[in-house]
């Protein structure tokens, strides 16, 4: 039997699978490393049967839960019924609309090989390893990201049956596409049901900060708070050739306004980003004034505190245009989503900076906080949980051009085996 500090990924096959997979399943016509896999579309589904039935024949048993999680797990040599749970290595396969190759399908693809690498050599761990692929962690067709692992963790302010009604730009309601791809399970979507002992996610850092500083890997100690807020701006409808100019009320010309306030409100403050991603308007006609106008706030800052801090002052100014504007339109604000600041656990963080060190040395290795969301955010509310970064080219992400080296990816999977290896190590041993 090999000795499991002497294993070793392959790193070719990880990469040949990364990319044949996504060619089959949701790849763009144009750039050719673009995707299009969004949540339970038939890319999707046609990506989980394939990763079922790989995982089912390195032998792992197959759960799906109420929320379409897919926990792939390998048996572990404990006979102690508290450390049957397993370790799990999470991420996801679904994508932007016009997303890339690497953000979630990477950490996916990762766990795979170390399932593989372990067949290959025919190590058993002490405990069991779980890979595990979230639902709709992007949130790009079911509104509310990371969906699927909140609901796991039952910390989220999104139930299961809320979950389930949330419908796509079709109408589509989650749970009638859990139905028709086949992955509305019956294990109930909450760890107390269906726990792990850890979790661990290797990810891009969708960020530049690896690759401008010279670094290899990111240790991640934490994920920032963020908010989502709805925005809904009216005014009074007219037409826009008869309607004097002092005497209209446009919703677009104050929406417009607030828009700009949310980007100078974070540079004034410096709090933390904040961002504008969807803006809907009611009439969309040339020769309407607009009375309706729809729009998404993303507030994002290293704590829950200044999250709060800079949505107010975001207000604050709202309060002054619709003051200035002085003509009947007015604003009113929802709420939609958030995650609160999530800081990993001290012994998962030290089984990847010991495997990281090991890999790169202490020179090419950096502490990090997500400045993105992941699934460990919610998985850190309940077990023990870090991340890996590897960089990512330029810092571009949730774009057609996302990309990270063959080398890159590789390292992260070894880094990604060597972690849970150590970690199962100390579980073993008692120390953790």
């Amino acid at each position: 039997m090999s000795s499991a500090p002497a294993l070793r990924i392959n790193a070719d096959r990880l990469n040949s699978t990364l990319q044949s997979t996504c060619t089959q399943w949701g790849a763009l016509s144009a750039p050719s490393t673009g995707m299009r896999r969004l949540a339970l579309s038939q890319e999707d589904k046609h990506a989980r049967d394939w990763l079922v039935q790989e995982c089912t024949s390195l032998g792992c048993r197959i759960t799906i839960d109420q929320m379409g999680n897919i926990f792939a797990a390998r048996r572990g040599m404990a006979k102690d019924r508290m450390l049957r749970q397993p370790i799990g290595m999470g991420s996801h396969l679904d994508t932007q609309p016009a997303g890339g190759r690497y953000d979630g399908i990477l950490g996916v693809h990762a766990a795979l090989e170390v399932l593989r690498t372990l067949h290959d050599h025919q190590v058993w761990t002490h405990s069991p390893l779980a890979l595990i692929n979230w639902t709709n962690e992007e949130g790009a067709r079911f509104p509310g990201a990371m969906m699927a692992s909140g609901v796991w963790s039952t910390k989220s302010s999104t139930p299961l049956e809320a979950c389930w009604e949330t419908r796509d730009k079709d109408g589509v309601r989650m749970k009638q596409a859990l139905a028709d791809t086949g992955y509305l399970g019956e294990t109930p979507c909450d760890y107390t049901e269906n726990g792990l002992q850890a979790h661990f996610e290797l990810h891009i850092e969708q960020g530049p900060i690896l690759e401008r500083e010279g670094k290899s890997v990111g240790i991640v100690t934490s994920v920032q708070g963020m908010k989502w807020f709805a925005v809904r701006v009216t005014g009074r409808e007219g037409h826009s050739g008869t309607t004097p100019m002092p005497e209209r009320s446009d919703a677009l010309v104050t929406a417009s306004r607030l828009i700009a306030a949310v980007r100078d409100t974070a540079l004034k403050t410096d709090l933390g980003v904040a961002t504008v991603g969807v803006i809907h308007s009611d009439t969309s006609s040339q020769a309407t004034i607009p009375a309706g106008i729809d729009f998404t706030i993303d507030i994002r800052c290293s704590t829950d505190e200044m999250v709060d801090e800079l949505a107010s002052a975001v207000f604050e100014a709202f309060d002054t245009i619709i003051e200035e504007e002085s003509n009947g339109t007015l604003y009113v604000v929802q709420r939609t989503w958030g995650l609160p600041e999530s800081k990993f656990h001290e012994h998962c963080i030290a089984a990847v900076r010991a495997s990281a060190v090991r890999e790169v040395g202490e020179q090419r290795i950096m502490d990090m906080k997500s400045r993105a969301g992941h699934d460990s955010a919610w998985t850190s509310r309940v077990c023990p949980t870090s991340m890996i970064f590897v960089p990512s080219k330029d810092g571009i992400s949730h774009n057609p051009n996302e990309y990270t080296s063959p080398e890159h990816c590789a390292l992260g999977a070894q880094i990604l085996l060597d972690s849970v290896l150590h970690y199962d190590k100390r579980l073993k041993q008692g120390e953790w």
